[in-house]
């Protein structure tokens, strides 16, 4: 469900044993705190909360908003979160273009910056198992040369200005990020009409991508924290689903895939239609969706292209597999079940419990047991991956090689404890203090701000989300939380595979 990329950026390599919490070269790295945890991360995303935006009515193309008075309570809960810039549905603009595409802004005129963050559905489940990395390839070569620049020229131009613009896929959907000053944000937005709408796929740069992504997959084929992770996912998913294969694809894959191909998928995909531009900065909101519009109002493309992920049909399904790779002094293991959509009843439950299991403090329960305590691992960690479809719950760790059997074995009893006792109030509390209480950290950055706002938009979590948001992680009871783990921490159902040196 994820790519190469992402899964060094999130883990790093198995072999380094960086410590989560200082970084130091012994040990992984956990999840967000995010309530809107994702099985994957595409780029330019940042793990952050949602936030208010204001729904709107027709008008002329687009829409505009009505002001409204803030309720006594959104006020009291900005107040509670202390925020530098309050965020409420009076400061957030919502849009739709005739053609489809969404646009929201807050402006924040603290600073002399614009953030641009979108998503479109142009992911890797609109690719096969054959054609895999097509999605990747595509998004990582529109840069690399359009109708009005070539790849030299853009970076030059953002060298010269202090600007930023990039775009990668992950499987869902495709996001695209850039910064600029305040100055420059049309010219900004013009070069994202230019990337998104006119690349001209130039065949040496698509030679010496493909180059770049070959040596990454080659790289990540030695790393046995990737290796496992990549196993996992073929085993838990069956075939034909999209989480089954990796994003980035294979070494195989990627050297068949052709320059039409990637203008194939880019005609087919990169289209209006579902597409989410959300600016946040030094910018007035109806200038903002003016300059969306008049570079992104005339681009068409297909309608009705379905955006969903398959349900994979419940069934046992423990295994075991064990990988061996030549010359590695560590054992990275991965262990997991079924789990949730982003929208299932059942997130707010299963998030506040993944929390306390695998990451709240040095990795929760199981860095406090199973690391600290036994001395078992370098690090462990627990990851919940909810997004448009059901990834896993899944746990990984790494492990000195003679210790698997017995990491394994000492992860599956906090497993069955968590089952059969769920959490303690002081666990829960202390959860749900984290959950809310980091909210005004998330939204302190114009990328945070962005990132969530496009997210929410994505998710469908409501306009009112964050008048909520409080409630729902405050809400969740033990009794819910022990219903939630029952339900899904099913060790008959867990899949469990391990890479590390051969065995003699």
């Amino acid at each position: 469900m994820a790519h190469v990329r992402d899964v060094f950026e999130k883990f790093g390599s198995g072999d380094q044993r960086r410590c989560p919490a200082c970084g130091k070269k012994i040990s992984g790295g956990n999840e967000s705190d995010s309530g809107m945890v994702r099985p994957h991360k595409s780029w330019g995303d940042e793990y952050a909360e949602c936030e208010w935006v204001r729904e709107t009515t027709n008008s002329g193309g687009r829409k505009k908003i009505n002001k409204t008075k803030a309720s006594s309570a959104e006020k009291a809960i900005n107040r509670k979160f202390q925020m530098s810039h309050p965020i409420t549905p009076e400061n957030v603009t919502r849009a739709e273009l005739a053609n489809g595409i969404v646009v929201l802004v807050k402006e924040n005129h603290t600073n002399a910056s614009v953030t641009l963050r979108g998503r479109l559905r142009a992911g890797a489940m609109y690719e096969t198992e054959a054609n895999a990395g097509l999605a990747v390839f595509t998004a990582s070569a529109l840069q690399r040369g359009t109708k009005k620049f070539t790849f030299q020229h853009l970076n030059e131009l953002y060298d010269s200005v202090g600007m930023s613009f990039g775009v990668g896929a992950g499987t869902e959907i495709a996001s695209f990020g850039g910064k600029s000053l305040t100055e420059d944000f049309e010219t900004l937005v013009g070069i994202a009409e230019q990337v998104l709408r006119e690349p001209i796929f130039p065949e040496k740069e698509i030679e010496r991508l493909r180059g770049q992504i070959v040596t990454g997959l080659r790289e990540a084929e030695d790393d046995t924290r990737y290796v496992a992770w990549r196993k996992f996912q073929e085993l838990s998913f069956p075939k034909g689903h999209p989480y089954h294969h990796p994003d980035d694809g294979t070494e195989a894959t990627v050297k068949k895939l052709t320059r039409a191909k990637l203008a194939d998928f880019h005609t087919k995909y990169f289209r209006p239609d579902g597409a989410i531009f959300v600016i946040v900065g030094d910018v007035d909101a109806q200038h903002a969706i003016d300059l969306v519009a008049k570079h992104f109002g005339g681009w068409k493309g297909k309608k009705g292209i379905p955006f969903g992920v398959p349900d994979v049909p419940p069934q046992p399904r423990a295994m075991r597999q064990d990988i061996g790779l030549e010359g590695k002094i560590q054992s990275d293991v991965i262990l997991g079940y079924p789990g949730i959509k982003r929208q299932d009843p059942d997130f707010y439950a299963l998030r506040t419990a993944d929390l306390i299991f695998g990451q709240l403090g040095l990795s929760g329960r199981l860095g406090e047991i199973v690391r600290d305590q036994m001395g078992l691992c370098y690090y462990v960690y627990s990851s919940l991956g909810a997004g448009i479809g059901a990834g896993s719950w899944m746990i990984g760790t790494g492990v000195n090689p003679r210790n698997v059997d017995l990491a394994i074995e000492a992860i599956g009893d906090e497993v069955r404890r968590l089952r059969a006792g769920g959490v303690t109030q002081d666990e829960l509390s202390h959860a749900q203090d984290f959950l809310t209480g980091s909210l005004a950290l998330r939204l302190e950055t114009n990328d945070g701000v962005a990132n969530t706002l496009a997210d929410m938009e994505l998710y469908s979590l409501g306009m009112d989300y964050i008048v909520r948001y409080a409630d729902l992680f405050r809400g969740v009871t033990r009794e819910q939380i022990l219903d939630a783990v029952q339900k899904y921490a099913r060790l008959e159902d867990a899949v469990i595979v391990t890479a590390g040196p051969e065995k003699e």
